[in-house]
């Protein structure tokens, strides 16, 4: 299988599902027939990656971010939450410092592009230039840096953390009613660049719901339009 036929098959799948877009992220709401059919995707891109020898902790990782496979969420609410990566742990840090590089440089340039090309963006065609080598200049030192200790780890101390980047993300709160009918709430990240699923099935009589809940099945049943029009036919 290869990932544009993976990426099409799904993008199949959840076409007619409802789609929610929350700051650059996509979040999907799937009954248990969709849902189905994803995790046979995935299990099926599992299956060819150990077949090939690919070794993953999430083989569906580039795909989707499946939420909640096992049980249907009732209730959901999406905000923006604070975000933190801190490794102190030698081994760890010295594990997983070489792909901390590649992120910090693939993700340095993602952002440096992007301010350029806004649309209302001052930087000309020259300025853009230096910009890109600075950063180039940039990235090239901190690589022999990164190298030196790969290659000398023992005289260094190092911590890997985002402390400073004090950044928020996209988040998902939701709540599932477990087959012992006690409620679990659970929060999530959500990713970006790829569909986020939550398995979403909420049968209780509409007018018990609370304002936050009823909005949540109104955005899952309702069609929008004009912005903040929901509409559903009789």
């Amino acid at each position: 299988m290869n990932r544009e036929d993976i990426h099409r098959e799904l993008a199949d799948i959840l076409k007619d599902s409802k789609k929610i877009d929350y700051h650059d992220i996509v979040l999907i709401l799937v009954n248990k027939e969709v849902l189905e059919k994803v995790l046979a995707l995935e299990l099926a891109v599992r299956a060819d990656n150990l077949e090939n020898g690919i070794e993953k902790k999430n083989h569906f990782y580039d795909y989707a971010k499946i939420i909640n496979p096992e049980f249907p969420a009732f209730k959901y609410n999406l905000l923006m939450k604070h975000k933190k990566k801190e490794i102190f742990d030698p081994a760890k840090v010295l594990k997983a410092l070489p792909a901390e590089f590649e992120i910090w440089k693939n993700k340095s340039r993602v952002i440096l592009e992007k301010q350029i090309k806004e649309e209302d963006s001052s930087i000309t065609d020259e300025h853009a230039k230096i910009l890109r080598a600075n950063l180039e200049k940039e990235i090239d030192e901190a690589k022999v840096k990164i190298d030196e200790v790969l290659a000398n780890y023992h005289d260094y101390d190092v911590v890997i953390s985002t402390f400073e980047d004090y950044t928020y993300y996209p988040a998902l709160y939701f709540v599932v009613e477990l087959p012992n009918g006690k409620f679990k709430p659970s929060d999530t990240h959500l990713r970006m660049g790829i569909p986020n699923i939550l398995f979403f099935h909420d049968n209780r009589p509409f007018s018990e719901l609370r304002a936050n809940d009823r909005m949540s099945r109104i955005i899952s049943d309702f069609h929008r339009v004009a912005g903040s029009v929901y509409l559903s036919k009789k």
